[in-house]
């Protein structure tokens, strides 16, 4: 997916429409992340407009936004797109009106295909027609039980996300991907589609609600913020969107060196304050050496060394040149180097 790039001016007048996760973006469960808000406020503020885009499909849109609000945003409860809403979209485009699906999952999963007059059925007896299968904190044994029997029974098996994990404030936790599995290794069946990331219907999605709402834009015109390569920054891709990857969630150092093509980002930033600046492109300077800004990256025999481990433009400088050694040398060419031990 080539090389970072960098910006002239800052994010937020390059781009007109931010794709923001949230997870691990915004918020860690409960608390706010730090600067989050204030950025996207202020990005705001110089015309950027801001659509919400989560993996999670347990809680309402409203919820969210009164979330959000608590934070000191200005938000519309339809400027949130849950991965609920995309998966019942998803599933009565490619069933018929009233079909009967089983939803292992929340009310909010459960209200949404209501909406697009689908038919809700109790337990796997109900002979569904479909189960769609999403992430709740209630979600117990009997819950998969339920999806495992239908599937069996031959039911279609659709989920709202594929995300093994989730953050939350005391940690990393076992997300909607990992009860997937279980349901999985159960039945031999794979889902046939998931309608959260990194699949690129929910940027699809919230890009047409974004147009509906005021001017239409273009996918150009959209950037993809999230923390996660597998997630955020692969949909992003798989959509042909720019995409942000902040470290404030799941993504480090690491993650990102050996990030494979599909699952590199356009820019990288510690967190949303990158939205209101404009940041270097890193540049190479020699066959084993990129530089961005005043910081440096270069390969010895045996090591990545960078000028300073706390900054972030090191960060990109040593992605550039471990992306472009790695299309030269072939993939996982990189392995055999001793890393830095970021600290950004």
């Amino acid at each position: 997916m080539g090389l970072l790039r960098g910006t002239t001016k800052p994010i937020s007048e390059l781009y007109s429409l931010a794709l923001l996760d949230l997870d691990g973006v915004v918020y860690r469960g409960k608390d706010p992340v730090p600067y989050a808000s204030q950025s996207i406020g202020d990005a705001e503020k110089r015309g950027m407009g801001v659509e919400y885009t989560t993996n999670n499909s347990a809680r309402f849109q409203s919820t969210v936004a009164n979330q959000l609000r608590g934070f000191g945003l200005d938000v519309r409860a339809d400027q949130v797109m849950t991965s609920s809403v995309v998966a019942a979209r998803m599933v009565a485009r490619q069933l018929p009106a009233g079909s009967r699906i089983l939803v292992i999952g929340s009310d909010h999963l459960r209200e949404e295909v209501q909406k697009q007059g689908l038919t809700l059925v109790g337990s796997a007896q109900d002979d569904p027609d479909a189960v769609i299968q999403g992430w709740y904190p209630q979600i117990a044994w009997t819950d998969l039980a339920q999806a495992a029997f239908a599937v069996e029974r031959g039911a279609r098996y659709f989920v709202t996300n594929l995300d093994a994990t989730i953050p939350r404030e005391l940690g990393i936790a076992p997300g909607c991907g990992s009860m997937i599995h279980a349901v999985v290794a159960a039945t031999g069946v794979e889902p046939e589609d998931s309608a959260g990331k990194p699949e690129s219907a929910m940027y699809d999605e919230a890009l047409l609600l974004a147009s509906s709402n005021g001017s239409p834009f273009g996918k150009e015109q959209c950037l993809a913020v999230g923390d996660r390569l597998d997630t955020d920054i692969e949909a992003g891709n798989r959509g042909g969107y720019d995409s942000l990857a902040v470290l404030t969630g799941v993504c480090d150092a690491e993650q990102l060196l050996y990030a494979p093509a599909y699952q590199r980002p356009t820019f990288i930033a510690s967190d949303l304050r990158a939205l209101n600046e404009s940041m270097p492109e890193p540049r190479q300077v020699g066959p084993l050496q990129f530089n961005c800004g005043q910081a440096t990256a270069r390969l010895t025999e045996t090591a990545l060394e960078v000028s300073d481990t706390s900054d972030i433009n090191a960060l990109r400088a040593a992605c550039n040149l471990f992306w472009q050694y790695d299309e030269r040398e072939g993939t996982d060419a990189t392995v055999k180097f001793v890393l830095p031990q970021f600290n950004l």
